[in-house]
């Protein structure tokens, strides 16, 4: 049974919810003072244990579980940087303020968290990463609403903050950068599972303070939106068309291929953009999921008018050549003889 829809209300939604699955996700293009770009991701999720159908978490004595996957991408050298926390616990004082507090241990000597200091004002700190995030512009509502019908009795709250001033540290190979860009965050929950689910999903930021989200959601039944805020923030949703074109980059690790270009059609906007990625080895993996998750060059052609910018892309559900306990094993026996090499006598 699907949910019916509820508007969303602020600050009251930015908070938790008792659904299947929740995430509040981070991007963005972060630049030092040496102009190096680093586009870097951070989502922690909120699943209930024996609802969300992901093996890591049928056996928990706990109703829900949070766990976080980040990244962040050097640019100029080629390198990426993930981890993934298959387990975080929240701290006593974890959402008791009246803004969003999330508030967590990864390790009994590693605490991170993400807290709104005032409306649409965040500060997230984790392992390799401490920024600050202020929001120029009124939430982005997905749908116009906020709320989506992705079929398949599968239903959906999503926002967006689609223009975020960003300042603070990231941690590169040991040391701390400051740095300042702009940053997107996607806040959504659903009574879904999510489990052998496909989406291409895209974020852009253009040079005109445009921005847009759109997604392909669906093997079968497929779901297709676009949303475009203005300079204004005039809201609008169409369809869209996501179509992949060029090179694909492939994984030595799961065996799956991942488009690196993609053009975007928005025909009733009178839109068109090319997105490229700006490094090829952006895979991230979590048990048996596998998805593709970086930083994207955007070149865009709105009513005749070339505009450029960034984004962020999402890659779901494509295929791998290996089975899970081949890939993992493989992992585990670099990282035994990354250690044996390490060890001195």
């Amino acid at each position: 049974m699907t949910d019916s829809y509820k508007p969303i209300i602020f600050p009251q939604d930015e908070k938790p919810h008792e659904k299947i699955i929740e995430w509040w996700y981070f991007n963005g293009h972060l630049w030092d003072e040496k102009n190096n770009q680093y586009p870097f991701m951070h989502c922690l999720f909120k699943a209930n244990a024996k609802k969300v159908k992901l093996p890591l978490m049928i056996k928990s004595p706990l109703k829900n579980l949070y766990f976080e996957h980040s990244m962040i991408s050097d640019v100029s050298q080629e390198k990426f940087h993930s981890i993934v926390n298959p387990i975080c616990l929240p701290l006593p004082d974890h959402n008791v303020a009246p803004l969003l507090f999330n508030h967590y241990w990864n390790t009994p000597k590693d605490i991170s968290h993400l807290i709104e200091t005032k409306p649409f004002y965040y500060h997230l700190k984790t392992k390799n990463i401490n920024l600050f995030f202020e929001s120029t512009k009124k939430p982005m509502l997905e749908n116009q609403t906020g709320f989506i019908d992705l079929g398949n009795n599968r239903t959906t709250w999503y926002y967006s903050l689609s223009n975020l001033k960003t300042q603070g540290h990231i941690k590169i190979e040991n040391t701390w950068l400051p740095v300042t860009g702009k940053s997107w965050h996607d806040h959504q929950w659903a009574d879904a599972p999510y489990k052998k689910d496909f989406w291409l999903w895209f974020c852009l930021q253009l040079e005109n303070d445009t921005e847009i989200v759109c997604f392909e959601y669906g093997r079968e039944t497929k779901t297709r939106l676009a949303t475009i805020m203005d300079k204004n923030c005039v809201q609008q949703t169409f369809p869209v068309k996501i179509i992949s074109e060029g090179e694909n980059w492939i994984s030595k690790t799961t065996g799956a291929s991942y488009p690196l270009q993609w053009k975007i059609k928005i025909p009733q906007a009178k839109i068109e953009i090319v997105v490229k990625s700006l490094t090829k080895n952006q895979e991230m993996l979590y048990g048996p999921i596998n998805y593709w998750e970086g930083g994207l060059g955007v070149q865009a052609v709105i009513n005749g008018q070339n505009i450029n910018g960034f984004g962020f892309a999402e890659l779901v559900g494509m295929e791998t050549k290996k089975k899970f306990t081949e890939i993992y094993r493989e992992q585990l026996t670099k990282k035994i003889v990354a250690k044996w090499k390490n060890f001195k006598l």
